[in-house]
C-alpha cells in the first residue's frame, strides 16, 4: 500500500513536469501593463491602438495632457495579458472614427516610451522648412527625423 501511494505520488509529480514545460514563455510572463506617451507633430492625438504580438491587441486609454497649436501630445495606458513586444498605432489629425494619419511605430517592448510621430506631409514639411530658413535663418527640421506615417521613440 506504501509503495503504491509513493508511485501514484510520483505520477503526478511527472505529469506537473510535463504539463508545466508545454507553457511557452508569452503564457508565463503573465499581465503586463504599459505606459507611454505619443506626440503628433502636426495635428490632435485622436486615438491610440496597440497592436500586441503574443497578447491580445486593443485601444489604449488615453488623457491628452497637451496641446500647443499643432502638435498634442497624450499619454496612454494598456494591458497585454501576456507581455510582449507591441507596435502603437496613433490616429493623428481627421476624427476617432476617422484617423488623416494611421502613424505606427516599429516592435518594442517594455514600458516608459515615448513615440513622436509625423504627420507632416513630405512636400509640406519641406515648404515648411525652406520658409522658416528664409525667415529667422535657421535650419529646422519639422519631421523631427521620423519619416512620415511613423513613430519614432
Amino acid at each position: 500500500m506504501h509503495r503504491l501511494r509513493m508511485l501514484a505520488t510520483a505520477g503526478v509529480i511527472a505529469t506537473g513536469l510535463v504539463v508545466g514545460a508545454g507553457v511557452s514563455g508569452a503564457d508565463a510572463a503573465g499581465a503586463t501593463t504599459i505606459t507611454g506617451r505619443v506626440t503628433c507633430i502636426n495635428s490632435t492625438v485622436e486615438g491610440v491602438w496597440i497592436q500586441a504580438q503574443s497578447s491580445a491587441s486593443g485601444w489604449a486609454s488615453w488623457s491628452m495632457p497637451i496641446v500647443l497649436g499643432g502638435l498634442s501630445q497624450a499619454d496612454f495606458r494598456f494591458t497585454l495579458n501576456r507581455g510582449g513586444q507591441y507596435q502603437v498605432h496613433v490616429g493623428c489629425g481627421g476624427s476617432s472614427r476617422n484617423w488623416k494619419v494611421d502613424a505606427k511605430s516599429g516592435w518594442v517592448s517594455g514600458s516608459g516610451h515615448r513615440f513622436t510621430c509625423n504627420d507632416i506631409g513630405n512636400f509640406l514639411a519641406l515648404i515648411g522648412n525652406w520658409a522658416l530658413k528664409r525667415e529667422f535663418g535657421f535650419k529646422v527640421d519639422l519631421t523631427q527625423g521620423v519619416s512620415y506615417g511613423a513613430c519614432k521613440g
